[in-house]
Parts: C-alpha cells; sequence; structure tokens
C-alpha cells in the first residue's frame, strides 16, 4: 500500500477507535462521581493538594489525616497524576467543581490509551497500520483483576489505579522516544523528561520504562557504537533524575518509617512465579480472560510472522526485533520472587517492589506484538483479496474480544446507574449523618473493612468511603498501609474502651441490622437509617508516661506494638519508648524488642489536658501535668511535626502504638504540634523540572554536543591528578547505598543497603 494512504488509513481507524472507545466508556463519567475503590483515596489528595496550596501550605508535602493514624502521603507517594487534576482545576480558575476535573481527566487518560499506543509504536518505527493496530487492540485485554493496563483496573467497577493510568501514556512516550533518541541522538533530555514523569506518576512504571530503555541500549544496533547507545542512555537517566529527584530525596529520608505491610497479600510483593505465569500466558489469560484467547493467539501470530521474515532473510526493522525481546524481559520478571529469589537486588528491586505490578510491562509489548501479528494478517488477506476481506477478516478476529468487553463496559454502566439511585436516595440522611460525626470531632468508626464495617454500604459503596471523601479521619479501612501505624490501626478492639480512647475514637455510626456493639457506647442520634453513638475518645492529646524504651525498626515494629496493645499498659497510660533513631535517654531502662512486656508500672494519674483545638492541621491543647510526663499526640510520629510547650521548640519522642510525645515539665503548658516539612521538595521539583526544560531546549538548538563534551572534560580533570599525568580510579557512584522503587494500589517504601545486605525497599 502506498505510503500515504496507509498513514491515512491508520490515522482513520485510530479516530474510529477513539470514538468508540470513548463512547463505550462514557457512562463511567456519571458513575464515578460516587467511588467504590481505590479513587475514593486519590480523590482525597487530590483535595488535599488543593488545599494545601490555598492555605499556603506545601502540596507535595503535607499532612493527610484521614487514613491509617494520620502520614504525610504525598511526601513519599507518586504525586504527578493527583498534580495534574489540581492544576487543571486551578487553570480553570476554580469554575468547576474539583470532582467534575477529576472525573474527567480520569475518562479522557482512560479514552485517549489508545492513542498512546499508536504514537509508542509510530515512534518505534512500526508501520502506520501496525500502529492503528496496536491501537485497536489496546482496549481489548482482559484479564482477573490483575492491576494490568485493562478496563478493570481503571473504571467504576474496577480498581480505580489512577495514577497507574497515567502513568501507561508516560511509559508508553518513554519507551517510544527512547527507541527513537538512542538511535539518532536527538531528543535525548525530553525522552529523559519524559521518563522522569513516568516515576513521578507511579514508581513502577518508571522503573519498567528505565529497564526497557537499557535493554535498547544493549540490543545491538547498526550504525549506532554499543558505547554510543551507552552515554546517550546514561544522559537519558540524568535528566530523569534532575526532573525526580526530590521524591527520590523524600522517599530516602524516610526509609525507615515506610511500613511493609503484613497484612497484604504475598502475591503482591512476590508476584505468582513461573508456574502460575506460563499457565496463564498459554491459556490466554494473561491477555484474553473469559473468551476465546484472540489477544494471546495474534501475540503469538506476531512472533510466528517475525520468526518467518527472519528465516526467509527478509528484512526486519529493528522495532520488530525489539518487541519479542521487551516482551520476554517483562514476562520474565512478572515471574517474580519465586523463581528469581535475591537475583532480583542486581536490578534495584528489594523485597519491598510489589512486583505484580509489572504485569503491565507484559501486557504493553504483548500488545504491540499482536499488533504486529494483526498487521501480518491484514497484509496477507489484502495481498490475496479485496479490502472487505480484509475487514470481514478482522471482524472475526476479534468480534469474541470485542463482544466480551462490550458486555463487561455495560454491567459497568448498569451497576454504577444503580449505585448512584441508591446514593441518591440516601444523600439527605448520609450528610447529616457525616455532618454529626465532623462536629464531634476526633475519628469516627464505622467499623472495620475485615468486620461488619466491610458490609455497611450505601449501595455498593461503604460507609467509611464517604468518611474518606468527606475528609473525616476515622479507623476503618487501609487506603494506604505506608504508615508504620498501619498495620496496628486494624488491630483495634471495639470491645476496649481503652482502644477508644488511644485511638480519639469519638463517634460510632453503625447499620440498623449491627446489634452487637459494647453496652459503654451511648446512643447520640439516629439519622435516616443511621444510628450514631457516642464513644470514649477523650481528643488528639493526653498525658501518660514512658518508662522503658525499645529499639526497634520497621521490621519489628508491629509486633512490638501487637504486644503492648494486647496488654493492660493501655489502659494505664503506660507506653513504650520506640528508639528507633537510638535517641532515647542512655540511662533509660530498655526492653529487648522481642520480650514479653513485665505487668504494667503504676503510676498515679500524670494531669489533665484542659482543652484542645484544631485549625485545619495545627493541634493546640493547654495540660496540667501533676509531674514531668509525655503530653501524648495522637497522631503517627514524624520528625517533621514541629512541637512547641510554651512557644518553645521541643524534641519529640516516638511511643507506642507510633504516636508523638511530647515531653512536659509539672504544670500548665500550651502546646501545638503542626507538621512543618519546609519548603525544599517543591524548590528542588521546580529546579530540576526546569533544568530539563533547558536542557531539552538547548538540546534543541544543537547545544547537547557541546554540553557533553564539557562534562567529558571536567571529568577528565578530575580523574586526572594535577601535574602527575597518571589517571587515577574515581568510583562512578559512591558506596553510600541505593535507592529502590516499588508500589501497591497506594503503597511503596525505599531504604538504604546495610553493609553486607541487598537493599531493601513502589
Amino acid at each position: 500500500m502506498h505510503t500515504s494512504r496507509e498513514r491515512l488509513l491508520s490515522l482513520a481507524l485510530l479516530a474510529a477507535v477513539l470514538v468508540v472507545n470513548a463512547a463505550g466508556l462514557w457512562p463511567d463519567l456519571a458513575a464515578s462521581r460516587v467511588d467504590l475503590n481505590d479513587n475514593v483515596s486519590h480523590f482525597t489528595l487530590i483535595e488535599r493538594m488543593v488545599q494545601a496550596v490555598e492555605h499556603g501550605e506545601n502540596p507535595l508535602d503535607c499532612w493527610s489525616p484521614e487514613w491509617s493514624l494520620g502520614y504525610p502521603v504525598l511526601r513519599t507517594y507518586q504525586p504527578l497524576a493527583h498534580a495534574l487534576v489540581a492544576a487543571a482545576y486551578f487553570a480553570l480558575d476554580k469554575a468547576v467543581p474539583l470532582m467534575t476535573v477529576f472525573v474527567w481527566v480520569r475518562f479522557l487518560s482512560l479514552a485517549l490509551l489508545p492513542l498512546s499506543f499508536y504514537a509508542s509504536a509510530r515512534l518505534m518505527g512500526l508501520a502506520p497500520l501496525t500502529g492503528a493496530a496496536a491501537a485497536m487492540l489496546a482496549p481489548l485485554v482482559s484479564t482477573n483483576s490483575l492491576y494490568g493496563v485493562d478496563y478493570g483496573s481503571y473504571v467504576w467497577a474496577g480498581l480505580g489505579l489512577f495514577p497507574q493510568c497515567v502513568a501507561t501514556h508516560l511509559f508508553l512516550l518513554t519507551v517510544g522516544l527512547s527507541f527513537w533518541a538512542l538511535r539518532r541522538g536527538r531528543r535525548l533530555a525530553l525522552a529523559g523528561l519524559l521518563l522522569g514523569l513516568t516515576f513521578l506518576a507511579h514508581f513502577i512504571y518508571g522503573y519498567m520504562a528505565a529497564l526497557t530503555v537499557c535493554l535498547m541500549a544493549l540490543m545491538p544496533a547498526a550504525g549506532t557504537p554499543l558505547a554510543v547507545r551507552l552515554r546517550r542512555t546514561l544522559w537519558v537517566g540524568g535528566v530523569a533524575f534532575l526532573v525526580a529527584a526530590f521524591q527520590m530525596a523524600a522517599l530516602s529520608a524516610d526509609h525507615s518509617l515506610i511500613n511493609h505491610s503484613r497484612w497484604e497479600p504475598t502475591w503482591k510483593w512476590d508476584s505468582f512465579g513461573a508456574g502460575q505465569v506460563l499457565k496463564w500466558l498459554f491459556t490466554g489469560q494473561l491477555l484474553d480472560h473469559g473468551r476465546l484467547p484472540v489477544l494471546s493467539l495474534l501475540a503469538l501470530a506476531g512472533v510466528a510472522a517475525f520468526l518467518l521474515d527472519v528465516r526467509a532473510r527478509r528484512e526486519t526493522s529493528l522495532a520488530q526485533r525489539f518487541m519479542p525481546l521487551a516482551a520476554v524481559l517483562w514476562i520474565l520478571m512478572f515471574f517474580g520472587r519465586p523463581f528469581w529469589g535475591p537475583l532480583l537486588t542486581l536490578l534495584g528491586i528489594s523485597e519491598d517492589v510489589q512486583l505484580h505490578r509489572v504485569i503491565g510491562g507484559a501486557q504493553v509489548f504483548l500488545v504491540l506484538l499482536a499488533a504486529m501479528g494483526l498487521a501480518a494478517v491484514w497484509r496477507e488477506v489484502a495481498r490475496r483479496w479485496q479490502v472487505a476481506e480484509v475487514v470481514a477478516t478482522t471482524a472475526l478476529l476479534l468480534y469474541p474480544a470485542v463482544q466480551e468487553r462490550y458486555e463487561y463496559l455495560a454491567n459497568n454502566a448498569a451497576w454504577g446507574s444503580g449505585n448512584l439511585a441508591a446514593y441518591a436516595a440516601g444523600k439527605e440522611a448520609l450528610d447529616a449523618a457525616i455532618a454529626n460525626i465532623r462536629n464531634r470531632g476526633g475519628r469516627a468508626y464505622p467499623g472495620l473493612a475485615a468486620g461488619w464495617g466491610g458490609a455497611f454500604k450505601i449501595g455498593d459503596v461503604p460507609f467509611y468511603a464517604f468518611l474518606s471523601r468527606a475528609q473525616v479521619p476515622a479507623v476503618a479501612f487501609l487506603y494506604h498501609s505506608m504508615a508504620l501505624t498501619s498495620d496496628i490501626m486494624v488491630r483495634f478492639d471495639e470491645r476496649n474502651p481503652a482502644h477508644y480512647r488511644l485511638f480519639n475514637v469519638q463517634s460510632v455510626v453503625a447499620p440498623p441490622w449491627q446489634q452487637s456493639l459494647p453496652p459503654f457506647l451511648a446512643l447520640r442520634e439516629r439519622v435516616g437509617p443511621f444510628s450514631i453513638f457516642e464513644a470514649p475518645g477523650q481528643g488528639y492529646f493526653d498525658l501518660v508516661d514512658a518508662p522503658y524504651a525499645v529499639h526497634t525498626s520497621r521490621n519489628d515494629f508491629y509486633d512490638v506494638n501487637e504486644r503492648w496493645l494486647e496488654s493492660g499498659w493501655v489502659e494505664g497510660r503506660v507506653h513504650l519508648w520506640l528508639d528507633l533513631d537510638g535517641n532515647a535517654p542512655a540511662g533509660m531502662p530498655r526492653l529487648a524488642p522481642d520480650a514479653q512486656l513485665p505487668p504494667p508500672p503504676m503510676f498515679p494519674r500524670a494531669g489533665l489536658v484542659l482543652n484542645e483545638e484544631r485549625k485545619d492541621e495545627v493541634y493546640r491543647a493547654q495540660v496540667q501535668a501533676e509531674r514531668p510526663a509525655f503530653a501524648l499526640f495522637k497522631m503517627t510520629w514524624h520528625p517533621k511535626w514541629q512541637a512547641l510547650v510554651d512557644g518553645r521548640p521541643v524534641k519529640t519522642a516516638m511511643l507506642s502504638p507510633g504516636f508523638v510525645g511530647v515531653p512536659v515539665a509539672a504544670g500548665l503548658h500550651r502546646i501545638e504540634l503542626r507538621y512543618q516539612p519546609g519548603p525544599w521538595r517543591v524548590m528542588l521539583g521546580i529546579a530540576g523540572f526546569l533544568a530539563a526544560l533547558l536542557l531539552a531546549a538547548g538540546e534543541g538548538r544543537g547545544h547537547l554536543d557541546r554540553i557533553q563534551a564539557a562534562v567529558a572534560g571536567a571529568v577528565r580533570r578530575i580523574v586526572h591528578e594535577p601535574g602527575s599525568g597518571r589517571a587515577r580510579r574515581v568510583p562512578l557512584l559512591p558506596a553510600t547505598g541505593g535507592v529502590s522503587l516499588f508500589s501497591s494500589p497506594s503503597r511503596f517504601t525505599v531504604s538504604r543497603p546495610m553493609p553486607g545486605r541487598a537493599a531493601a525497599g513502589t
């Protein structure tokens, strides 16, 4: 086919795919206004980011009190997707409701995904019709909730992986542009900028993009020596580092404070092993769950067409040779720890990387292989017959996949519509109940997600999701488990009054069918079908004792605090000093981390909290201490909490179960707690982004060679000792540790390797 005609036809097919995809997803625009999945937490983070801007706080590092007993989620979580929504909201001068902006950004990110598949294929040099085939096949991927790139990860009835959807676009564009740039030596800085943004959208997708770029560099390419490809790859990586440095720095600084949740299924951390992955691959379940393996067979056809071309000594493009290699790489990586074990540390993957997410890399390249297969079918049919036969063959091949995806979206629309109706019927009572709970203050308890709280719903949405949407702190569901206190929170015992006081649970809301609540809860009000009870929580502050220190780390943090939580120490207001950083007083009595607690020491009451107030995320209290004690602030400890006692800064301690302890002397004191991260992350992020843009602009004007020559000259001057004429050995990177990247629907950590140990660290 003539090149111009093929290009026009491919663009027509792309436009048709985009229209059909948008039409199928259209009902999600309405249903997604009342979410039931991880998008609940994503919207709350966006709202928190907007509030931070309006209040003069740091939008990239502010406190989120809603979940897991409080944590600065945006400090160590991938922020780009949320920032895009917040930026669009302000760009529209706040004339459009934030939820509307969020819903539309989600819709467009999913509806336009075929466009990024097309662009990536074309940037890598695949033919226009192959790019159109990739766009056509991308929306047809189907899995059984495996967190891949199919609809099930993104639509209302799915998993709510909004940042991953944005990251998939950036991953595809990074791969395509990097493939182009490494061969031509142009647009390297732009490729690095995209790679850095991919990391900021989703840590694992950034890692997948980086490793894919490394594979490109190692793959032989005629006319581009290996040394040149490696130098260009380092340039891409350096620019990406500039863009993402502010987030990597925070991850590195907080590595000891980021939890590795024991409540996550093992397969999320380790993936599924070679046997299970190969079974899914060869039975078609990796791309074609619940239907005939259409895409899987097309991917096989793509491999077969490539091998036949090689055998017949027909010319194959570099992109055609790259696709099978990339697909194999990510299928192998998807095998995970059961197959690779400690060898994964050689690729920078620690035990905290949630390896199941690399299914996205495998699916992207399998779809591109399937596009090559479909394009080969088109060529063969067109060679023998006319256009009508090509259309009929395509319809016959894709009908099972199209039919299954149509039914899936139809079910999603029906389910979402029914949920909206149930929400509308209960909205008045729901709003009144949440207002009642908010006015009471403290945290709410709508039941734990693993208990009766999981069945307490309005329509199909759990009640605790509406508390999150209203930014009411709750003891209920782990929308994230990054805080060390996360795993402890779900050990809350609803029959123990001391737990209500410890976690500051001041309200319990229950459905009419929940009749087994403890008798010390006093009914406050019935609002529609909701019963709201007074609970024994007394405020965010208390006066307590901490007679023992325990040296702990994130590895044994849960065990130490679970023993404490189940002991009589809680009722007696006796806490442990959790010596995470070695700053406990030298003469303080100590307990071993694995030791059983002795009987709780008996102390007279330390004093009273006279009053307290909360304004935004500033917490104040007035306390009367009868003797030296700790003012316990019932929020997850972080070094960026600034504590003032009578206007003077005081160093805090971490007290069990991971809360902030402020030492006070006997007497009347005014205490203030505010999270103060400083502006350095915003400044570093802006500087890195501007530097990347300047490098990209300089490269566009032909300055790259001069910049690289200047860098090379500086390196040579450093490496050679002055006046000696001899080169001395200089390490490429300082041996101070490494950064490992990983993620969960909303979870990740990072750490430095200890001497003789592998790096631990989405």
